[in-house]
C-alpha cells in the first residue's frame, strides 16, 4: 500500500525560462554596492531594466511561457507539505505549514478534507463589514476576503474549481435583482463542496443562478430549451466524446421541465409542467423526471474520468495518463459518486507527489494574489483586491463562456505580457502599502516593514542570510541555487538604503528597502509565478 508520508520522492529541480538569468544583469552587484529599485521595480507605465528582464526571460516575443529545469538545491524539508498546501489552498503561512507539518500528511489530508472542524471566525468577519451582497462588487469582496482569512482553505479552493466548472456570472441573472444568486450559489457550492456529485447536480439544476445562465428556466414542455441538458452532458459530466446524442439532449430536455423561478428568486418544481411522456435517455427508459436525468448522468460510465479528469488538471497538472486518474475513478465509483472521497484519492495517489506534479502549474490571478497577500501576512479590507485579479484575466463570479476559465484546464493561459505587468505591478503595490488596497477601517496596507518587522520577530531572524532563507523557505521551498542565494543576502546588506530600519534579531538591522527589494525579487521571480 502506498503511504506518501513514508516516501521522499524526488521532486523536481525548480523549473524556470529556458536561457533566463537570474537575477538580470541589472539586478546584480557585489560586496557593499548599493542596489537601485529604480532597475527593479515597475511603476505607472514604466517597466523598469530588472522586470523588464524578468519578464523577457518568461514570456517569448508571441507571449508563449517556455519552462525548463535548471539545477537547485536539494528540497527543503517541508516541500511536500507546502506542495500540498499550494494546491489545497491559495499559498501558506509559515506558521500554517507548521501546525500542517506537525500533522504529518495522513493527518494534514484529513484536517483540510474535513474543514468542519476547524474553528473559522470568517462569517463573524465578514458580518461586521456591512457589504451590500446585491452589488457585484462587494460580492466579489467578500469572496476575496473568504479565500484570504478562512482557516478552511481546501473549502475555499474547492468552491473556487466548482464556479469554473458548474458556472454562472452575474453578467446574465436578469439585472440587478439577480445579483444575490451568485452568493447563493458559491454558499451551496461551498456547503457541498465535498458531498456526492448527485447531490451537487440536483442542487445546481435548480439554483436560480443556473437557471437564467443556462436557459432552464426557459425550458417548457411545449417548447423545450436545450442548452442546460447539453451542458449537462457536455461540461458536467460526461464530456465531448462521453456518448450521448442528440436525441439524448432533446430527451434530457423533457425530462428537466416543470421547474418555475419566481421573480423573488425561488424555485418550485411543478408536476403539472412536468412533461410526463415516456422518454429515452441514454439508454434508460420511462417517465424520466430532474432526479432520473441526475441518476443517470452521474452512474455514466464517461461521468468518473471526465470530472477526475477535471479536478486533476485543476489541483495536480494537465497531462494525466490513464493510469494517474484511475485511483480517482475508482473512488468515484466505489464511494457512491463521493467527492471528498476522489479528493483524498489524488492526494494520496502516487502521481500528486510525482516530479512533473511539483511546480507544474502557473498560478491562477487568484492563487497569485491571495497566496501572495496572505504569506506576506497583510491585513487588508478587500478592495481593490478583486480589480487586480480581474486585470490578470480572472473575473470572480463571471467566467467567460459556460466552459469556465480556459485557465483552469491549460495554466499558460493565465499569462501574456499584459498580465504579467499587472502581476509585477500588485507586487510593487503590496510591499510600498499602496491605498489601493484598503484596510479594515478604510486606511492603506500600511507600513510593510512594520508587518516584517513582526515576522523577523517571531521568527527570531538574526542576520540577512536567515531571512532570505526564511523566505525562500517560504516563497519557494528553498529552491535556490547558492549564487542566487547570495545575491538576496548581498541586496538586505547593501548600503544606502533608504526609509526606516527593520532590526534584526540580537542586534543589527536592514535597510526597509533593502527588504523590499530582496522581497520584490523573490516574488516576481519565474519560480514563484508556478504552483
Amino acid at each position: 500500500m502506498y503511504h506518501p508520508q513514508e516516501t521522499q520522492p524526488t521532486l523536481p529541480a525548480t523549473q524556470r525560462v529556458a536561457g533566463n538569468q537570474w537575477p538580470p544583469p541589472a539586478a546584480r552587484h557585489t560586496g557593499g554596492k548599493k542596489l537601485s529599485r529604480r532597475g527593479l521595480l515597475i511603476g505607472a507605465g514604466a517597466v523598469g531594466v530588472g522586470a523588464a528582464a524578468i519578464t523577457t526571460g518568461l514570456l517569448s516575443a508571441e507571449g508563449v511561457i517556455h519552462l525548463g529545469a535548471s539545477p537547485t538545491a536539494a528540497p527543503a524539508p517541508h516541500a511536500q507539505i507546502t506542495h500540498l498546501l499550494r494546491r489545497a489552498g491559495f499559498g501558506a503561512t509559515w506558521s500554517e505549514i507548521q501546525t500542517y507539518s506537525a500533522l504529518g500528511w495522513t493527518g494534514t489530508i484529513d484536517r483540510l478534507l474535513n474543514p468542519n472542524s476547524v474553528p473559522d471566525d470568517i462569517d463573524q468577519r465578514l458580518n461586521s463589514l456591512g457589504l451590500d451582497l446585491s452589488r457585484p462588487i462587494d460580492e466579489q469582496r467578500w469572496w476575496v476576503l473568504r479565500m484570504l482569512y478562512s482557516q478552511r482553505p481546501l473549502l475555499e479552493k474547492m468552491t473556487l474549481f466548482w464556479h469554473g466548472v458548474l458556472t454562472s456570472s452575474f453578467k446574465k441573472v436578469g439585472g440587478k435583482r439577480g445579483y444575490g444568486y451568485l452568493i447563493n450559489q458559491n454558499n451551496f457550492l461551498r456547503a457541498h463542496a465535498f458531498d456526492t456529485y448527485d447531490n451537487i447536480l440536483l442542487g445546481i439544476t435548480q439554483d436560480p443562478a443556473m437557471m437564467w445562465w443556462l436557459d432552464l428556466r426557459l425550458n417548457k414542455k411545449q417548447a423545450p430549451n436545450e442548452n442546460y441538458a447539453r451542458e449537462l452532458m457536455e461540461l458536467f459530466t460526461l464530456g465531448v466524446s462521453g456518448g450521448y446524442t442528440q436525441n439524448d439532449v432533446h430527451n434530457a430536455a423533457l425530462a428537466l421541465t416543470g421547474f418555475k423561478l419566481r421573480p423573488d428568486g425561488t424555485v418550485t418544481y411543478l408536476p403539472e409542467m412536468h412533461d410526463d411522456s415516456q422518454k429515452t435517455l441514454l439508454g434508460h427508459t420511462g417517465d424520466l423526471n430532474y432526479q432520473d436525468v441526475i441518476r443517470i448522468v452521474a452512474a455514466h460510465p464517461a461521468t468518473g474520468p471526465f470530472i477526475c479528469r477535471r479536478i486533476f488538471s485543476f489541483f495536480v497538472h494537465e497531462n494525466p495518463t490513464t493510469a494517474d486518474l484511475q485511483p480517482m475513478v475508482s473512488a468515484y465509483y466505489s464511494s457512491g459518486h463521493n467527492m471528498g472521497a476522489v479528493m483524498r484519492a489524488m492526494f494520496t495517489t502516487p502521481a500528486f507527489l510525482a516530479p512533473e506534479s511539483y511546480r507544474a502549474r502557473i498560478k491562477s490571478p487568484v492563487e497569485f494574489t491571495i497566496g501572495a497577500i496572505r504569506q506576506l501576512e497583510l491585513e487588508v479590507g478587500g478592495s481593490g483586491v478583486a480589480g487586480v485579479i480581474n486585470q490578470m484575466g480572472q473575473i470572480i463570479f463571471a467566467p467567460p463562456n459556460v466552459a469556465g476559465w480556459p485557465g483552469d484546464q491549460g495554466s499558460a493561459n493565465w499569462m501574456n505580457t499584459g498580465t504579467w505587468l499587472v502581476r509585477v505591478n500588485l507586487i510593487n503595490s503590496l510591499l510600498n502599502g499602496v491605498k489601493t488596497f484598503q484596510g479594515q477601517g478604510g486606511q492603506g496596507l500600511g507600513n510593510i516593514d512594520q508587518v516584517m518587522q513582526g515576522i523577523i520577530s517571531r521568527q527570531n531572524l538574526s542576520s540577512a542570510a536567515a531571512m532570505v532563507d526564511y523566505f525562500t523557505a517560504l516563497f519557494i521551498d528553498g529552491q535556490i541555487t547558492t549564487p542566487r542565494r547570495q545575491t538576496l543576502i548581498d541586496t538586505l546588506s547593501a548600503s544606502g538604503g533608504n526609509g526606516a530600519s527593520v532590526k534584526l534579531s540580537g542586534g543589527g538591522s536592514v535597510a526597509g528597502s533593502n527588504l523590499r527589494t530582496m522581497l520584490y525579487l523573490l516574488m516576481t521571480s519565474p519560480e514563484y509565478q508556478l504552483n
